[in-house]
């Protein structure tokens, strides 16, 4: 073999090496892991300390009055919770309908410059009266009982934030997801797991708390908060774990296509994270290290090693194994594809090669979302996702 050929053959067996520890090594060695921690850190009893609800808004009229009267019936002692409303410069029929709220524990900011969620955090997070900030969004929409299930663990000093679990229901008129419901399933049990040990790396961005004394203003432009917020818990020292059993509920979006432009803007603020949280790559950082470039980095730059697999082996098709492998590559793209362009539409779905495409499109949207990072990113506002009314 030639000196690039020999390149190539390493490249080829790093890339699938580390595709492989990524989606099927780490999950099973994190199972391994938690074995003697399950019954380590449950709480018992009602802890009750102030809280705050922090949800920021943007053209929410659809959800947020349902939102407001989910939150008003939680059975957390209302002399001890705050509801934050925080409009992003909202035009719609949002301010009205809090108003009808205001008063009591409801509160309400209207901000007039546009600044993104990320900015409304920032500008906000100071004003709660809470010793713990629940961060939540407009269109989800908790069991009773989830608040007081995630603030219990606070009992504890060591814990710095708690995130809980979000379900996506598919509601009615939409095409069916049924792959992203499963990968949703799949990251809440890598969650929990890491949670044993105090690390849960991320939180879904509808439903997680933090300790407010510990939350540090994030960059303007940042996207992801519930990937930078439970870090910077980390970082200093605190935990973070999942209680699996606060349960949200999320309606999804109404299309594959709206869940895919979703997936770009998660992946443009991904890579934006990586550069924001390298110091969390330090082995001195233990198990958060191990964790954080296992479960999230790997997956990030999953797009490069597929690439990487793809050209490496183009390379080497000259050797009839090789050829072989490039063969079955292309026709695994090709099949998946055709599959997912084929029954999308009539929302049916083949097991393996539907898991197939969902898994392909959402590197390909990790793919343009790199893209969209590298051409900079000047403003954290978003636009309401169109999903149903929860």
């Amino acid at each position: 073999m030639t000196p690039l050929q020999i390149l190539s053959e390493v490249v080829f067996l790093l890339c699938l090496v580390l595709l492989i520890y990524a989606y099927i090594g780490y999950p099973w060695i994190l199972r391994l892991l938690v074995r003697r921690r399950i019954n380590e850190r449950l709480p018992t009893g009602a802890f009750h300390p102030k809280i705050t609800v922090l949800i920021p808004v943007h053209n929410e009229e659809r959800v947020i009055r349902q939102k407001l009267e989910n939150c008003l019936m939680q059975d957390y002692p209302q002399d001890r919770l705050e509801i934050m409303i925080c409009s992003d410069c909202s035009d719609d029929r949002t301010e009205r309908i809090v108003h009808s709220f205001l008063g009591g524990n409801v509160t309400f900011y209207d901000y007039r410059d546009r600044s993104g969620k990320t900015g409304v955090i920032n500008k906000s997070l100071p004003k709660a009266t809470g010793e713990i900030v629940i961060l939540t969004d407009a269109n989800v929409m908790f069991e009773q009982g989830a608040i007081q299930k995630m603030v219990n663990f606070y009992c504890s000093p060591d814990i710095g934030a708690v995130c809980g679990q979000v379900r996506l229901v598919v509601p009615a008129g939409a095409k069916k997801i049924d792959k992203e419901i499963a990968y949703r399933n799949f990251e809440t049990e890598l969650k929990h797991l890491e949670g044993l040990w105090g690390s849960t790396i991320g939180a879904f961005g509808g439903f997680y708390s933090i300790r407010k004394e510990l939350f540090r203003p994030l960059p303007d432009v940042a996207y992801n908060d519930d990937i930078l917020i439970p870090m910077q818990v980390l970082r200093i020292g605190k935990k973070v774990v999942f209680e699996k059993e606060a349960i949200s509920m999320e309606s999804t979006s109404l299309s594959i296509q709206q869940e895919f432009k979703r997936r770009i803007r998660i992946g443009a603020g991904n890579f934006q994270a990586f550069f924001l949280l390298r110091d969390m790559l330090s082995p001195s950082r233990g198990m958060t290290c191990f964790f954080y470039f296992s479960h999230k980095v790997l997956r990030w730059f999953s797009p490069f090693l597929l690439l990487g697999l793809i050209l490496s082996n183009a390379l080497l098709i000259g050797y009839l194994p090789f050829a072989v492998l490039f063969f079955c590559q292309l026709l695994f793209y090709a099949v998946s594809v055709a599959v997912g362009i084929l029954f999308s539409s009539k929302e049916r779905y083949v097991p393996f090669l539907s898991g197939a495409y969902h898994f392909l499109m959402m590197n390909l949207a990790f793919f343009l979302g790199f893209l969209r990072f590298c051409r900079g990113i000047e403003s954290a506002a978003w636009q309401t996702t169109d999903r149903a009314k929860g």
